[in-house]
């Protein structure tokens, strides 16, 4: 009878073991995001809405939602009473405690190519609106185009352009800035204050202003512990950026232009490698940490799907940390996930001195920037920035003059 009731008790371990660890879950259903960027700044706290779903094969899914962007996002780990969420594309993560079904606290890390912290983080099942505590707002509509200032009156002075669309009191756009544009902005006009967030999986960022008299004042932009910028807006329809042709500067007259740099597999390539003679070039300068340089990449990939057949080529030099093995995981997931057809190599340290990686540009002011090369390999055309698709109509202008400058080429 006793060796009957060990072995019922041996059978039993397993199961027992395995009920004790059961990792905890949560619950479907929209839920509120709430990352504070600042520990010691209240109103740093940047909101972001998420739905958690499971597909048809029961494995979770979270879709993060931003004004007209569905971010699915699908590596995600229940271990224990834990949650593990990488956001796909990049490198940022959130690890977080499951208190219930309902609630998860922990922290959102951040992995930049040169920086790396983390911000508290939590979220609440069941709020359906993206700010809380949202104010009755008077008449005031900010839809439009808006002239904006960054660091107004310091020597770091910049000019953005700002494209709103409000109904009722939500508020929909985005930035523009002589680099690319800050996405797809979602918000609220609160009283007279205007509240924006976005989270794209490395952009963390937060805007606000107080709205008066066709003006916006003491406007704040946070995107992280130490991304902390003052700005300013005034309505003007006629609100444009530097013409982004006139922005990189070339040294020299840009002809017969060639680099060498290596491949992910460690195989050095070159501008004048055969694979590339008498065939037109975009070569573009960005990195797998800059999502600009996503929505540049998404649009390449398209065309150069399209356009290859004809000759067009298309290398993608990224400038990553100055860590090849590291830069090489960032880029080989940056790819894969874009699901990126053409080349791409890796061109050292994001910030050195460009003068001494192509010393045939003189002076580089942002990522993405793009060469367009005809078939001699001499720079036809600079472009510097991207205005991707949260843009709306500033996206469609670009993509039909990348267009029509590849027909030309080829």
């Amino acid at each position: 009878m006793k060796k009957i009731y060990l072995y019922l008790v041996l059978a039993l371990l397993p199961l027992m073991f395995s009920c004790s660890k059961s990792n905890k879950e949560m619950s479907s259903g929209i839920w509120r995001g709430n990352i504070v960027l600042h520990k010691d700044d209240a109103k740093s706290t940047m909101p972001f809405l998420f739905t958690v779903e499971k597909n048809k094969d029961g494995k979770a899914v979270i879709t993060i939602m931003n004004a007209g962007e569905r971010i699915s996002v699908t590596e995600i780990t229940y271990r224990n009473d834990s949650v593990f969420i990488n956001l796909p594309v990049f490198k940022d993560e959130i690890r977080a405690f499951i208190k219930s079904a309902n609630e998860i606290t922990g922290e959102y890390y951040h992995v930049g190519s040169r920086s790396k912290y983390s911000m508290p983080f939590i979220a609440v099942a069941g709020a359906k609106e993206r700010f809380e505590n949202v104010k009755p707002s008077a008449s005031t509509n900010i839809s439009g185009k808006w002239e904006l200032t960054g660091d107004p009156g310091d020597s770091t002075e910049y000019k953005m352009v700002g494209e709103f669309e409000q109904k009722g009191s939500v508020v929909t756009g985005s930035v523009l800035t002589t680099s690319g544009d800050y996405r797809y902005l979602d918000g609220v006009v609160s009283g007279s204050e205007l509240l924006l967030s976005t989270l794209d999986g490395t952009h963390t960022l937060l805007f606000r202003a107080d709205i008066k008299d066709n003006k916006l004042e003491n406007g704040v932009l946070i995107g992280g512990p130490t991304w902390n910028d003052k700005w300013i807006g005034i309505k003007n329809e006629n609100a444009q950026l530097p013409d982004a042709g006139s922005i990189t500067k070339l040294k020299g007259d840009g002809k017969n232009i060639d680099f060498t740099f290596s491949d992910l597999s460690g195989k050095r390539v070159s501008l004048s490698d055969e694979k590339y003679k008498g065939k037109p070039v975009i070569v573009q300068l960005m990195g797998s940490w800059c999502p600009n340089c996503m929505d540049e990449t998404k649009l390449f990939n398209e065309l150069y799907e399209k356009y290859s057949p004809k000759g067009l080529k298309i290398i993608g030099l990224c400038f990553e940390s100055n860590n090849f093995e590291e830069s090489k995981l960032r880029i080989e997931r940056f790819v894969s996930q874009l699901n990126s057809k053409y080349d791409f190599l890796y061109a050292g340290e994001v910030g050195k001195s460009i003068k001494e990686t192509l010393p045939f540009i003189e002076k580089l002011n942002g990522y993405p920037t793009s060469l367009y090369l005809d078939k001699e390999h001499n720079v036809v055309k600079i472009y510097t920035g991207f205005s991707g698709p949260g843009t709306g109509k500033y996206y469609t202008e670009l993509k039909s003059e990348i267009v029509a400058t590849i027909e030309k080429l080829l």
